[in-house]
């Protein structure tokens, strides 16, 4: 006896197009979201995350977003500011007047300061010494100490802002 069975030819079409639909859906890239950074500012992210290495702290704005921005937007006594965003990335503003006419140390200063804030959540740090010297490059700027920061002090700075303890 022979039995003639007839294939329905719909079925392994539909099973190939889930298929496909499946792999399709699997294989897409998953979305990378970044923060910008400004090109003036980079180097000095990128200079941040070497020093943070270089005491032993890994610096990775890749898992903590960080953006930076060069901008007009603040008012003219705030060089730079942090401001926490829980649906962005955090974002590290400068004054962009403050910024031109500032020279390579200062501008250090201010963007280690405020990834300081952004990054590594430190608050700010009014300790001083004897002499009125600020501790830290934490300090609120409010004339409670007196910052010093430069080629002879800037490894200090840097060994306490990594290492507040």
């Amino acid at each position: 006896m022979r039995l003639n069975k007839k294939i329905d030819k719909r079925v392994p079409v539909a099973l190939l197009t889930c298929l496909g639909i499946v792999l399709m859906v699997a294989c897409q890239k998953e979305e990378v979201v970044t923060a910008s950074v400004n090109a003036d500012l980079q180097q000095y992210f990128d200079r941040f995350a070497a020093e943070g290495k270089s005491r032993g702290i890994i610096v990775d704005f890749h898992t903590t977003m960080v953006a930076g921005i060069l901008s007009n937007t603040l008012a003219p006594e705030i060089s730079g500011q942090c401001q926490h965003d829980s649906n962005n990335p955090d974002r590290l503003i400068i004054n962009q007047t403050y910024w031109l006419r500032s020279n390579a140390m200062e501008r250090e200063f201010l963007v280690f300061h405020e990834l300081g804030h952004c990054y590594l959540q430190r608050p700010h740090l009014d300790n001083k010494d004897s002499r009125g010297v600020c501790m830290s490059m934490m300090h609120s700027g409010a004339s409670a100490c007196r910052n010093e920061y430069d080629t002879q002090t800037r490894s200090a700075y840097l060994d306490e802002l990594f290492n507040p303890n």
